[in-house]
């Protein structure tokens, strides 16, 4: 009992002790580490981390020969229970208790590795080290060295408080024949403008499942209604006007065929179908994740659209936001109390800078588009005789497997200026939320409420979610 209330009192302290005020400097009142060097002068430094760990900090072929790195899992000792919300809610619980433990009793690790929502959470409570002064050092990776997207998309208020290795960009697209450039981005009603031109002539999106529809059109929407810095939310009158739409536009569902049962004609017939769409201009839109410069994203562009211009419409938002981006892992931070701050981000850099050699015979898009001017430039010049280069010749008429064809220089441009243009900003998605929203949208497109309703339970759930982890 008294171990709980001793965990209780410094859970507490954890949320008082530092300032939530986003117009201030944070400085929070918790015990600070002292830098720490092994028998080899070489620094020590601790890495916290959820579960996952960057494979480099246990490659001992490649890993950062300068530093002494000690790892810390905080779910280590924790059962994983995934049987119900509430035991999963409890497992993710008690991995952050243990954090939280850590902070306060003076064993702070000096790097956190975390997912995107527990990252946000631990930058408003002022635990996090603007990494900016340091790049600004020149010690290691500076701010001139990644691409501006990133930094744009990284930053919260004017600092840096976490960082990425790599990303995945989300984004729809169509051919510029049927919607014109201008409509990059698109509005709500724009979408629903060109739904009611081309209705009847092809099918607007996909078209599986009942569900699809409305996943396209409040798929940035219900998270804009949302303001994560300040806790709250607003489900208005723009997304309770997109959901409607969808309610009065019901999907003409054409299931895909049992592919435990089907034959192997259904089957060639159906995937013809899906890889053809484009070509045949049998949809208007279609989704589009860029994983990096590099081959699949010449295939899923200048070969799915026969070579034909695209205009990358994205999902729709009042806003312009039009995209999003989910980190390729987790993002790594410095916390306030590291004792060697500069250290810790030479070795961030070093794991930033890290990839694994990419030999011609392979394929690599996991660690999504790469944060560093100096790697997409990489990506962008690699030889034609790698598998994985945008450069390679691909198939581009998917019904016939013998042409074999280069993109174009402006093609290639124009995809490399996209990326540019796309804010990588991590924060913006959060799958918890995403959920929910669905949850809800779903009992309205199965005729249980009305948009009005949605809104109205949206806007009582996520404040409270909101308002519960703030």
């Amino acid at each position: 009992m008294k171990k709980t209330l001793s965990f209780l009192t410094a859970l507490i302290a954890l949320c008082t002790a530092v300032s939530c005020n986003s117009d201030s400097k944070k400085e929070p009142s918790l015990p600070m580490n002292e830098a720490v060097y092994n028998e080899e002068g070489k620094p020590v430094i601790t890495v916290g981390t959820m579960g996952y760990i960057d494979p480099l900090f246990n490659d001992h072929l490649n890993k950062p020969k300068d530093f002494e790195i000690k790892i810390v899992d905080y779910t280590s000792g924790i059962e994983a229970d995934y049987s119900s919300q509430e035991s999963e809610n409890q497992y993710y619980a008690a991995i952050n208790n243990a954090l939280n433990t850590a902070l306060l009793s003076g064993e702070a690790p000096d790097i956190i590795c975390t997912n995107v929502a527990d990252m946000q959470n631990l930058d408003r409570k002022g635990v996090l080290t603007d990494l900016y002064p340091l790049m600004d050092k020149g010690n290691a990776l500076t701010r001139e060295e990644f691409l501006p997207c990133v930094l744009e998309g990284l930053e919260v208020e004017g600092r840096m408080p976490a960082i990425m290795e790599g990303y995945h960009i989300y984004t729809a697209m169509a051919k510029t024949k049927f919607i014109p450039k201008e409509y990059e981005n698109w509005t709500a009603a724009d979408a629903m403008s060109f739904y009611e031109k081309y209705e009847g002539q092809m099918d607007f999106y996909e078209s599986t499942a009942n569900t699809d529809l409305a996943g396209f059109m409040l798929k940035i929407e219900g998270l804009n209604s949302i303001d994560h810095r300040n806790a709250v939310c607003d489900f208005g009158t723009s997304f309770r006007d997109s959901l409607q739409f969808c309610l009065d536009n019901p999907v003409k569902v054409i299931p895909p065929p049992n592919f435990e049962f089907a034959d192997d004609q259904t089957m060639n017939d159906y995937s013809n179908d899906q890889m053809t769409r484009g070509l045949n201009d049998t949809q208007l839109v279609f989704d589009l994740i860029i994983n990096g410069l590099d081959s699949q994203l010449g295939q899923h562009t200048y070969g799915f659209f026969n070579k034909e211009d695209i205009t990358f419409v994205g999902y729709p938002s009042e806003n312009g936001t039009g995209t999003f981006i989910r980190s390729a892992n987790p993002l790594y931070a410095i916390t306030e109390q590291c004792g060697n701050k500069e250290a810790a981000w030479e070795l961030l850099s070093a794991v930033i800078i890290h990839q694994k050699k990419l030999e011609p015979h392979m394929s690599d898009g996991t660690r999504g588009v790469p944060v560093l001017k100096e790697q997409l430039q990489r990506d962008y010049d690699r030889p034609s005789n790698y598998n994985n280069s945008i450069n390679n010749g691909f198939m581009w008429n998917w019904n016939n497997i013998g042409d074999e064809e280069f993109i174009t220089q402006e093609y290639k441009d124009m995809l490399y200026e996209y990326i540019l243009s796309v804010p990588a900003n991590p924060y913006f998605y959060n799958w918890d939320l995403k959920n929910i929203i669905d949850e809800e949208v779903e009992y309205a497109l199965n005729g249980d409420r009305s948009a009005d309703d949605t809104a109205y339970i949206l806007n009582d759930r996520i404040g409270t979610y909101l308002s519960e982890k703030s």
